[in-house]
């Protein structure tokens, strides 16, 4: 169980004002990327990953670093994707439940539940042990036939990985996703969001 509740919200108490800002003078905005902010939350709990220099860090941390890159980095202005970016990860480890389907539908609306309903598939959870090469290959076949909104939250989600492994120590990791990001993610952002382009190679220029 992760225990450093500190390091958690001291990255909340800057980074979620941050993403709330360019909506301010929406209150239904502002509402609807706080319930989106609270799922999240409340799905990811004490979930961890590992962050720079491999230290562990709370999952909700990196769709929080994703929200930001698709708002302040894409300048996506668009409260849905950011909702939907912030709720990307959250069927990673387990279906998402009717409850939970029920409560975006409903509070988050049809265009966020949509987004949401895509990444529930995105994951392959049947065949977790399957290499790294068929699963990407996989997803990528889903992400060719998928809108530009879902697009800029997968280069997103990869510009916040690549980042994450930044003077990390786990160097097979490192030659897998820069291969992956070289053969899959930069012809998608070629043709899909310019200004996740250059970002994406700087942060492959700087994983050693």
């Amino acid at each position: 169980m992760y225990k450093d509740s500190d390091n958690k919200n001291n990255f909340i108490k800057t980074g979620f004002p941050k993403l709330l800002k360019p909506f301010e003078k929406s209150m239904n905005d502002i509402e609807k990327i706080s319930k989106a902010f609270g799922l999240a939350l409340r799905i990811h709990g004490n979930m961890t990953r590992k962050y720079q220099q491999d230290k562990i860090e709370p999952q909700i941390n990196h769709s929080l670093r994703v929200a930001l890159i698709v708002n302040e980095e894409m300048n996506a202005d668009d409260p849905d994707l950011v909702c939907s970016a912030l709720l990307h990860d959250i069927s990673t480890k387990q279906e998402i439940s009717k409850e939970t389907k029920d409560y975006i539908k409903n509070e988050l609306g049809e265009k966020t539940f949509n987004i949401i309903s895509f990444f529930n598939k995105y994951y392959d959870r049947e065949q977790p042990n399957k290499n790294e090469e068929q699963t990407i290959e996989k997803q990528f076949n889903k992400v060719k036939q998928s809108d530009s909104l879902i697009k800029n939250i997968v280069l997103a989600k990869r510009l916040d990985e690549l980042r994450s492994l930044k003077n990390s120590r786990r160097k097979d990791k490192i030659t897998r996703i820069k291969d992956e990001t070289q053969k899959y993610f930069i012809p998608l952002a070629e043709s899909t969001n310019e200004k996740i382009l250059l970002k994406l190679v700087i942060a492959l220029y700087e994983l050693k």
